[in-house]
This record gives structure tokens, sequence and C-alpha cells, in this order.
């Protein structure tokens, strides 16, 4: 089921990351994946129906190496807007987890709502409200029971803006490296791709990861999946539970 709130990753011990990567399948995520295998981190990648459609090869080789594949809509749209046009929320989710059960058939899926956008703004202010108008609309749907979600972050470094303004991996890792110090713990998100197809070309998201691991390992730090964060352990706990 979609929880009003979403879930984050500011309870994790000091010095312990999660990380997942948004709006993929890209050009590089095979070899992103593999990387992080290869240093034995398990990480998150939510995918877009759209970019998985014709890539479910994808899919199976980022389960085979120990990643999690999650849900991040067909087409990215921003969901409270489309709640609000009593557009098709439902099928944004629904058409991407066709494919994922199709190539990656495992319960629960994680859901991450494009752009961190679930619930509409309080009148005249910048507070979100309580209640989310999307999670109402797909828990009504009875279609997603075995998901657990929406799973926002704790860290960005806005990753895109550095592929929009031609930027190098080197000065984004920097970002991402003075960021995560701050934070000390908590979800990243970074993305292996991008809605926009001309910013495909300029993703250095698998240089900046290859660049920001050995430094954070060096310092002490830890990386734990996504099922290891204490939110979503309690939800897969209580999920467990209802299964039984």
């Amino acid at each position: 089921m979609f929880f009003h709130q979403d879930l984050k990753g500011n309870d994790l011990p000091p010095k312990t990351l999660c990380l997942t990567y948004d709006d993929g399948p890209g050009s590089e995520t095979l070899d992103l994946s593999y990387y992080l295998y290869t240093e034995g981190i398990c990480a998150t990648f939510f995918v877009m129906g759209r970019h998985a459609a014709e890539r479910g090869d994808v899919l199976v080789r980022l389960r085979t190496w120990g990643h999690h594949v999650g849900n991040h809509t067909y087409n990215h749209p921003g969901l409270v807007s489309l709640a609000e046009a009593g557009g098709d929320v439902v099928g944004e989710i629904a058409r991407t987890d066709l494919l994922l059960r199709t190539h990656v058939p495992h319960a629960p899926v994680f859901f991450r709502a494009p752009y961190g956008n679930w619930r509409q703004k309080q009148p005249g202010t910048d507070q979100d409200r309580v209640v989310s108008i999307v999670a109402e609309v797909l828990n009504r749907s009875d279609q997603f029971l075995d998901y657990v979600g929406p799973v926002n972050w704790d860290i960005s470094a806005a990753d895109y803006d550095y592929w929009k303004r031609g930027a190098s991996a080197e000065e984004c890792a920097a970002a991402y490296l003075e960021k995560i110090g701050r934070a000390g713990q908590g979800i990243v998100l970074m993305h292996d791709s991008s809605e926009d197809p001309a910013m495909w070309p300029r993703n250095r998201t698998l240089q900046v990861t290859r660049q920001i691991v050995p430094v954070l390992k060096a310092d002490g730090y830890r990386f734990v999946g996504l099922d290891e964060v204490p939110q979503i352990r309690a939800v897969l706990a209580a999920h467990n539970r209802v299964k039984v």
C-alpha cells in the first residue's frame, strides 16, 4: 500500500548510506550496476516504464547482481497534478508494474514518485498537506497491496543540473561528497538516465559513482540496501505479518 507520508532514511546509523538511481534504464545502467555489484553495494534502480519497455534484459541483470528494481511510473508525470486533473494515475504505475512482474517477479515493490511529487500544498503556504491525493487514488484501486512507498531521499546534489550545464563528473562528485558529509547518513538520490532524451549523452552518473564510492569507503561509510532502511524495514515486517 501507499502511505501519505514519504519514507526516508534519516533513521539510518551515522555514516550509513543507501544509493538509489532514478529514470533509467539508461545507456550506462549495466556498467553502473556491475560496478556497484563488484563493490558489494546493493542499490535501488527506480525505472521508468517507457525506458524499460524494450530493456527487460537490463531489469533481469539488475536483479542478478543483487539490486532492487523499483517503479518510477511509466511516463514520469507529476502525480499530484495528474490526480487533480482526473488523469490515469493508476495506469502510470500499473503499466510499469506489468514490466516488473514480467522480468523481475518479486514482492513487495518499492515505489518512488517522479520529482518526489506526492502531496498538495496547504492553501496559501509552502507546506504539504498531511493527506496525499495520490495515495488515496492508488489505494482505492486495490491493485498495489504489495507496494512500499513513496520512497523519498535525504541527500541529493541535483546531478541532473550538472548534466544540463555540461559540468564535469568531478564537479558533481565533489558536490555529492559535500552533501553526504553534511547529512552523515541517509538515502542518496542520483539519476542513471533522464526523462529528457537531450540529457542522455550528458549523463556522468557512472563516473560520479566511481569517484565517490572509494572516497566514502575510505572515510568509514558503509552502504545498505533499501530493505535495510529502518522506516522501510518496519513496513516490510508489517507486510510479512499481514501475509502470514
